[in-house]
């Protein structure tokens, strides 16, 4: 009897120890981590052509030349371990999404355009590079000079 409980409490101490710590990791790795570029939008601006830079942007993100050339840059096929190119550009567009949204600014909140990537925290650094590699498209795309860097 006296083995049993001495298995059962080291069993249970190894359990505790090392199967609770590693579980809770794994958890805080796979929860969301959404990333996203605010851009402002004129607080006058009418509604309805919001919603039409929205359906706009979404087009010309989307296209799956970009998200391939964009994959092919960040080498995302190993990174991810896919089969193909087309695996990958279907998985960013999956994560991408263009909404409406707000902004902090110094005279409140402002209507801004989130253009962002869904993640997790297992895969920031990867939201990270994909954020950046889509800015220039999203500025062409608006027809608006990138934001100079200090």
């Amino acid at each position: 009897m006296q083995r049993w409980l001495l298995i059962g409490g080291a069993a249970l101490l190894l359990f505790f120890g090392i199967g609770l710590p590693t579980a809770y990791h794994l958890y805080k790795q796979s929860r969301p981590h959404p990333v996203w570029l605010p851009i402002p939008l004129d607080p006058e601006a009418p509604f309805g052509q919001t919603d039409t830079i929205i359906r706009a942007l979404t087009e010309k993100l989307a296209k799956h030349e970009n998200l391939l050339r964009i994959g092919r840059d960040l080498d995302l096929k190993n990174k991810w371990g896919m089969d193909s190119d087309d695996e990958v550009a279907d998985e960013i567009g999956s994560r991408l999404y263009v909404k409406r949204g707000e902004m902090d600014a110094p005279m409140g909140k402002i209507p801004a355009i989130h253009v962002g990537l869904r993640g997790t925290n297992r895969d920031r650094e990867i939201s990270y590079a994909l954020l950046d590699a889509l800015l220039p498209d999203v500025w062409k795309a608006l027809g608006v000079d990138p934001p100079k860097k200090p």
